[in-house]
């Protein structure tokens, strides 16, 4: 496990490149391996990404099972249970970064942004994303939804610092699908 944000955000970097040059993988995975998962998790990252097929953490950081926190679903909203999670994760398993991941052609945001008139739960979702859409484009209104709900998580986090053992950083991130590399938003 990172002993830091800084050392984290090293590992997904480096992740990264590793996915996009396909240097190794660490996606091969034995018996074994889950073994020594048993006496717990720990997770140096935190990943709030979209439910998105295309979407896989564990793949574009070239992570190890529990390795990373993945908290997944369509649009990467941060409903009171995503936050909850994120809580779960800085306070009992002491990871220390958290990263909001949006990604291109995503379909909430893209819905959001073109102010399509949906029906039933699909509508909370697109609802809490309609306030970071700006006009100029739908890759700009990923973005910006990234940023927004990385700066909403940090104040909603700040009365429970005292909580926490470590220093945490929440940093907003693009996932561009058609080429595999992840931007940093901060």
């Amino acid at each position: 496990m990172a002993e830091s944000w800084q050392e984290s955000l090293k590992i997904l970097k480096d992740g990264n490149l590793q996915f996009l040059h396909q240097k190794k993988s660490k996606l091969e995975h034995n018996i074994e391996d889950l073994q020594e998962l048993k006496e717990g998790q720990n997770p140096h990252a935190i990943i709030i990404c979209c439910a998105d097929s295309r979407v896989s953490p564990d793949i574009i950081f070239n992570q190890y099972i529990g390795d990373l926190f993945v908290i997944q679903n369509a649009g990467n909203v941060c409903d009171t249970s995503v936050l909850g999670s994120v809580q779960y994760a800085l306070q009992y398993l002491g990871t220390p970064l958290v990263v909001v991941l949006g990604h291109s052609l995503c379909g909430a945001v893209s819905a959001a942004h073109k102010n399509k008139q949906v029906k039933g739960p699909l509508k909370s979702i697109v609802d809490m994303i309609d306030s970071h859409v700006v006009a100029t484009s739908i890759d700009d209104s990923i973005r910006n939804h990234a940023k927004q709900s990385a700066e909403e998580i940090c104040k909603l986090l700040e009365p429970y610092e005292s909580l926490l053992e470590q220093t945490v950083k929440v940093l907003p991130a693009y996932y561009d699908i058609c080429s595999g590399e992840v931007g940093w938003l901060n």
